[in-house]
């Protein structure tokens, strides 16, 4: 055996990988970035539109189960009363895209995405409606909720990211990126 063949994990992938094996976080990241910056686009237009989400949260609670429709209730009572409200939702999945593309705080990040796409599945979505008769689908919050918490097993962005530069300068950052 070789010196070559003796690989360690730490070195994975391998330094002789495939640009696309050598670069698969960076990929998942960005690519999940944009599905984010997608969603956040569409908000922007609804609010270009005129559309008002808070009568979204609202109408969730319609048909479901008196816990359920108790807890959308209580987070369209906060939504009605708080101004802006459809601008706090736009600029927070904003903010999530451009730090999840660039890498920036990707662990935050992503905790405060999971947070997010939580609050989000349990309000808006009613939890995917799987409490109403005939439900066949959970929604995809879940597998967001489950990306998220991917990207931060991997440490995506600590691979092309500005994660891996702040890393260099200040190590004691190490537990936030």
């Amino acid at each position: 055996m070789t010196l070559k063949d003796n690989h360690s994990s730490e070195s994975f992938p391998l330094e002789d990988a495939g640009l696309i094996r050598r670069n698969w976080r960076v990929g998942l990241r960005i690519i999940f970035g944009l599905f984010w910056a997608a969603d956040a686009y569409l908000k922007w237009s609804l609010i270009a539109q005129g559309m008002d989400y808070r009568d979204l949260v609202s109408s969730a609670a319609e048909g479901q189960p008196s816990t359920v429709a108790s807890w959308v209730r209580f987070w369209a009572d906060i939504a009605n009363s708080t101004p802006g409200f459809p601008y706090v939702i736009a600029t927070a999945e904003t903010v999530i895209a451009i730090f999840i593309i660039i890498g920036l705080f990707t662990k935050l990040t992503s905790l405060a995405g999971i947070v997010f796409s939580y609050l989000i599945w349990s309000t808006v979505e009613a939890f995917g409606g799987v409490f109403t008769p005939g439900a066949t689908d959970i929604g995809t919050a879940p597998l967001y909720m489950a990306m998220f918490a991917g990207l931060i097993v991997v440490r995506a962005g600590l691979q092309r990211g500005l994660d891996a530069l702040i890393l260099r300068r200040y190590p004691r950052f190490s537990l936030l990126l």
